[in-house]
């Protein structure tokens, strides 16, 4: 498989290119600049007639407008495919995590990913567009310009202007690593930032309420320092390169006019050659200088497309066979068969030995103590986590054997955590089909919150704050349920999604789900026994296992987890009453 820079090369190599063809015209341009410079020095003391110094300076204006022209196209060509890479990327990358399983999400943090999708990838662009123009402008201006010194002024002089360049050389080679190695070090401490950054933001309310802004601030500003002392490490190697080159660069304007002065008094050349080698030696210190900036910004492309390379480099951990037109044949009809699973990177089981039917058009619910499992059954039926052959079937077929699109596509989930995006309302429930916008008071009313919204100040038009903030806790979960409403899936997953509402509102919801959402598949899990002891069948989990099974009346009359559940909430429900 090519790399992303190679198989973007072998698409786009034309505009790169003509962008070098006009560089190199360009740079070939200006090398006659200053000879036209040096024979209108020699031509004033030589030339009485006016109009032959002025003919040489319009063609200085003819060139150096050509320059300018041809500057334009290199730039537009070179910089901009630079700028297509950084688009195409961006979109490759960002479709490839959206491709990944859960288990690329618990691993990556988000600040991590910030990172990678803005630092790393500009330095990447920089490497792609800027530093080849450097690159092409040391290695062919250089070349070009000591055969012009050679051919129109003089080898001896070219060759002891020269001296200094075996030390730039030395220079780069030793400052290019150390350069790599200190810039994957600042790109870790921008990500450590920028995540602690996001997270402490998302957490707001909880640092309020614990009164943690000074333990905050701290934790800030020790990330902070971090980052400080990484930028400051690399500003001072660069510093000190760039500088070391600089200096060298100069020797050779030094050695010239030294050695060429001496030879304008000996009538080796003329004064108007060696005003020629100074204009030289003042577009070859440019070359020189550039080679520490070059290897500065391959550096760090370097460093950031490794970092880059490890997010391609992620597969999803569940396998995905041909996506294949199966919509019309989802019937919802689920088997579990001797079902065990255990999170990436942990020894202990999440779920054992689970076996379990859910027929269509069946409400199923899911009970249990916090961690039983309970929650964790949804994200396997989703293809979240892979899980092994044979282990689930949706109507008659593997899990592994279908595509996780086909089957998210017909089930409609809403998660513990309800997540609202910054947009309005009525966006927000309209999300998986924006064309049934105009219907979401209908869902809205389902999930019992139409009322609610219609007390806002823009009602349906008002704008949800980032990840829902101007809605309560229960309004958000109401919302997300009216969301899953409007996806109109066959199969319905409430994962212990009503939390923030009271019991007797939760049982209410529920029941108005059935109502109204016939012949759909549920499955509703929850804390609370109440809400779903109106539920065809009642799966109770234990330690990652199942431990009962039955509907309501059946599981009370066990006398067994259920029964001691149900009736030490009813207990707590009275005291509260009291």
């Amino acid at each position: 498989m090519l790399t992303i820079i190679k198989e973007f090369f072998k698409k786009n190599w034309w505009r790169y290119l003509i962008g070098i063809i006009f560089l190199l015209m360009i740079d070939y341009f200006q090398i006659f600049i200053p000879k036209k410079i040096g024979n209108i020095m020699d031509d004033l003391k030589l030339v009485e007639n006016f109009d032959v110094i002025k003919t040489s300076i319009f063609s200085i204006l003819i060139i150096a407008f050509s320059i300018m022209i041809g500057r334009f196209i290199w730039r537009f060509f070179i910089f901009g495919t630079a700028r297509l890479f950084e688009f195409k990327t961006a979109n490759k990358i960002f479709s490839h995590i959206l491709d990944q399983s859960y288990d690329f999400y618990d691993k990556w943090r988000t600040g991590d990913l910030m990172t990678r999708f803005t630092e790393d990838l500009n330095s990447v662009r920089m490497a792609m567009g800027p530093s080849i123009v450097m690159m092409i402008d040391t290695i062919f201006m250089s070349t070009i310009t000591v055969v012009a010194m050679v051919k129109f002024v003089n080898p001896k002089l070219t060759f002891l202007s020269l001296i200094p360049l075996p030390v730039i050389g030395i220079i780069t080679l030793f400052f290019g690593k150390l350069i790599r190695r200190l810039f994957k070090n600042l790109q870790k401490t921008i990500s450590d930032l920028s995540d602690h950054t996001e997270e402490s933001y998302a957490g707001i309310h909880v640092v309020k309420v614990f009164s943690l802004e000074k333990t905050m601030q701290k934790r800030f500003n020790d990330r902070s320092q971090k980052y400080y002392d990484a930028q400051m490490k690399l500003i001072k190697t660069w510093g000190l390169m760039f500088p070391l080159i600089q200096f060298f660069a100069s020797m050779s304007g030094v050695l010239a006019i030294y050695f060429g002065g001496k030879m304008v008094i000996n009538e080796e050349i003329t004064f108007g050659q060696l005003v020629m080698f100074y204009s030289y030696i003042g577009m070859l210190v440019w070359p020189m200088m550039a080679v520490g900036w070059v290897v500065n910004v391959i550096q760090r492309g370097k460093a950031s497309y490794q970092r880059l390379m490890e997010i391609m480099d992620s597969q999803s951990s569940v396998p995905e066979p041909e996506l294949k037109n199966e919509n019309k044949e989802f019937k919802g009809h689920i088997k579990i068969k001797n079902l065990k699973f255990k999170y990436p990177n942990s020894e202990k089981y999440a779920l054992q030995d689970i076996n379990m039917e859910i027929k269509p058009g069946e409400m199923v619910a899911f009970v249990g103590k916090i961690g039983s499992g309970k929650s964790t059954l949804p994200k396997l039926l989703l293809k979240f986590y892979p899980v092994e052959n044979n282990s689930i079937f949706i109507d008659g077929k593997d899990i592994n054997k279908l595509h996780s699109k086909f089957i998210r596509d017909n089930i409609s989930y809403v998660p513990q955590e309800s997540f609202l995006f910054s947009m309005p309302i009525e966006d927000n429930i309209s999300f998986a089909h924006p064309e049934r916008v105009k219907e979401a008071p209908e869902f809205a009313k389902i999930a019992n919150v139409h009322e609610d919204i219609l007390e806002l100040p823009e009602k349906y038009k008002t704008l949800v704050g980032e990840r829902g903030v101007t809605l309560s806790g229960g309004q958000k979960q109401r919302v997300s349920i009216a969301r899953a409403l409007a996806k109109d899936a066959s199969f319905i997953i409430l994962d212990d999604c009503l939390s923030a509402v009271d019991t007797e509102t939760e049982e209410a919801i529920i029941n108005n789900l059935r109502n109204n959402v016939i012949n759909k598949t549920m499955i509703v899990i929850s804390h609370r026994l109440k809400a779903v002891r109106n539920a065809d069948k009642i799966y109770v989990f234990d330690n990652g296992k199942i431990v009962e099974q039955g509907n309501h009346s059946e599981l009370l009359a066990l006398e067994g987890v259920y029964y001691g559940m149900y009736m030490k909430q009813l207990i707590e429900e009275k005291l509260e009453e009291e």
